[in-house]
């Protein structure tokens, strides 16, 4: 929006410039004929100019429409994936449209995001009134997010991966290894990873995913790559990980639906009494 602004001040200054300019031409352009042709070569220019400017100020809006469009795409495609996936734990002869998903995605925006604090949180323009509850996982066309912590009728707040209070469960895509997942407070780009055996043998670019083992995210969204690991305290690796996220870009982002989440609560609940 600063660019905006600054290109909306730009294109005034230019316009009041030409106003003037145009007032000083026309006095010019009573003293001789060959002044006139000259003038009328530099008003065709400055014509040229405004017209540009008016192009690319229509361009920057037609993108931000685009940019919409682009995300409620991904949005689908991502229910479509998700779809796709489930589709081996069901016969054939029983597919149908009435097949129902697991998953699917609720489209927001991140309206703030805290990247310089110990607990970070991420402000969202989705809220009860478009489905987003308690818990749910978001993520973007890049990776893993956060949860959601708070929830109000229009807005949320998540708690961001970058954050130590919030675990998710990663796997090593390669080799199917478990751990949980854990931000130290520091790097923006990295968090750790621990609790996989000594025996794994780990290469330094291997694919981290969810697990699926939450009902906040389906198994093997994208989280990041390992970068460094070493053995700790002998037993498991602690492995630092850097994520496929810049949390500094976030805009576009993808609140996950459960479908099944309120059937296993109700069972949980049960079982616990």
């Amino acid at each position: 929006m600063e660019n905006l602004f600054r290109f909306i001040v730009r294109y005034h200054m230019f316009l009041f410039f030409t106003v003037f300019e145009s007032l000083a031409v026309y006095m010019i352009m009573q003293s001789s004929s060959f002044r006139h042709s000259a003038v009328m070569a530099r008003i065709d220019a400055a014509k040229g100019v405004v017209q540009g400017r008016i192009s690319a100020l229509r361009s920057y809006f037609f993108l931000e429409s685009v940019n919409d469009e682009l995300a409620e795409a991904n949005r689908n495609l991502m229910s479509e994936i998700t779809r796709l996936k489930e589709l081996p734990a069901v016969r054939e002869s029983e597919f149908n449209d009435s097949v129902p998903r697991g998953f699917d995605y609720i489209r927001a925006r991140v309206v703030e995001n805290t990247l310089n604090r110990k607990h970070n949180k991420i402000i969202l323009d989705a809220g009860k009134n478009q489905g987003v509850v308690r818990d749910m996982g978001v993520i973007s066309s890049d990776g893993v997010v956060g949860t959601v912590d708070r929830v109000h009728q229009n807005f949320s707040t998540v708690t961001s991966l970058l954050n130590p209070t919030r675990e998710i469960n990663g796997k090593i895509k390669r080799t199917g290894s478990y751990g949980p997942l854990s931000w130290s407070g520091k790097d923006i780009r990295h968090t750790d990873m621990s609790g996989v055996p000594q025996h794994i043998v780990l290469e330094k670019g291997d694919s981290v995913v969810t697990s699926g083992h939450s009902l906040a995210f389906p198994e093997g969204i994208f989280i990041g790559t390992v970068d460094t690991f070493f053995v700790d305290k002998g037993a498991t690796y602690k492995i630092r990980i850097r994520l496929n996220n810049d949390f500094r870009g976030l805009y576009h982002v993808y609140v996950i639906t459960n479908f099944y989440k309120q059937e296993f609560d109700s069972i949980k609940q049960i079982s616990l009494k």
